[in-house]
């Protein structure tokens, strides 16, 4: 009598045999895996090891102490300064831009970590004005990006792009990878590891709007959707250029059929804007140029004035409706949110 499998009794010989087929079926699926590409082979955890590294660097917990290092530092009363008061301080745009502290860094006993070069990079975005992008500053962080060896998804997207990180066309060419990708904006920052509230940031919607608004005359729902609801609606626009850039998609000879219906209702609907029949309105529109203030009166010229609430109704959630009138047949989702 052999072992005994459940109720049945199985020989020593079947045994045999069944553990000769198992090592065989073995063999050929190591031959089977020999054959596949590398990168087909345990996806999941290739997917984990690849997103190692990858989340962007924090900014570190501010001290005073840090201040009174650099203080100390920049009068000569110190010759260095303790590792962590150089990590804080690479998040501090104006000392971490300062040729006095970079020349300091390039000399720095130790090596610099991902943390230090991403307040580096970030507090170049956040000076992105004027004459700033074409200054020895934004080289000299280069270089210290360009030195970075050890391996990170961050800084190796940065080293391969650093034309379209630190350099003065920066911002167009992102912007120009933003409206040929049709992509959504803020995953299109954390694809970059940009600094959304940064001053570089702004000039790409600046510049991506521009963009999207030539391009018009043949507009996509991709195109429509990046203009209307991401770089329009983005948060951090000076007030005088987005009332500029309005001014511009409306005196856009483009500006008609859908695009013009999506236009006027972005307008009416904007906090900062509005319907400007409404004499409630009137400042709002007195940076808004004259010929384009013309051509929206002009399109409202048959359409009811129009001042909008924003109402709740149980059981069939939000819309829109104007001020003393019945519920809007639009329910909110169906018109661009206003800021």
């Amino acid at each position: 009598m052999g072992p005994v499998q459940g109720n049945e009794a199985v020989s020593l010989d079947d045994l045999g045999l069944l553990i000769g087929r198992i090592s065989d079926d073995m063999r050929a699926y190591e031959e089977v895996l020999a054959e596949q590409p590398a990168e087909s082979l345990l996806p999941n955890l290739r997917v984990t090891v690849e997103g190692i590294g990858s989340s962007p660097p924090r900014r570190p917990p501010f001290l005073d102490r840090y201040m009174y290092q650099w203080k100390d530092f920049v009068s000569g009363k110190r010759r260095d300064l303790d590792r962590g008061t150089v990590r804080c301080l690479s998040w501090e745009p104006d000392i971490a831009t300062s040729m006095q502290f970079l020349q300091y860094l390039q000399n720095f006993g130790s090596e610099l970590t991902v943390r230090h070069l991403g307040g580096l990079v970030r507090s170049c975005h956040l000076k992105w004005e004027g004459s700033f992008p074409e200054s020895p500053s934004v080289v000299t962080i280069g270089d210290l990006v360009n030195r970075y060896e050890r391996p990170s998804p961050i800084i190796q997207k940065w080293k391969s792009n650093m034309d379209a990180i630190l350099s003065k066309n920066g911002p167009a060419i992102l912007s120009r990878i933003l409206v040929t990708g049709k992509k959504n904006f803020r995953a299109f920052l954390e694809e970059w590891y940009l600094e959304p509230q940064s001053s570089f940031v702004q000039k790409i919607v600046e510049t991506a709007t521009a963009m999207c608004r030539d391009q018009l005359a043949q507009p996509s729902r991709s195109l429509l959707r990046l203009l209307f609801k991401d770089l329009l609606q983005w948060p951090d626009w000076k007030l005088r250029d987005f009332k500029q850039e309005v001014g511009a998609l409306v005196l856009h000879g483009s500006a008609c059929g859908q695009t013009r219906e999506i236009l006027q209702k972005f307008i009416l609907l904007h906090r900062d804007l509005g319907d400007p029949r409404l004499p409630s309105n009137l400042k709002k529109w007195a940076e808004i140029p004259e010929k384009a203030k013309e051509r929206v009166l002009q399109w409202l010229s048959t359409y009811p004035l129009c001042s909008l609430e924003r109402v709740y109704r149980e059981e069939k959630g939000w819309f829109w409706r104007r001020l003393g009138e019945g519920t809007s047949k639009f329910p909110e989702g169906s018109l661009p949110r206003s800021s």
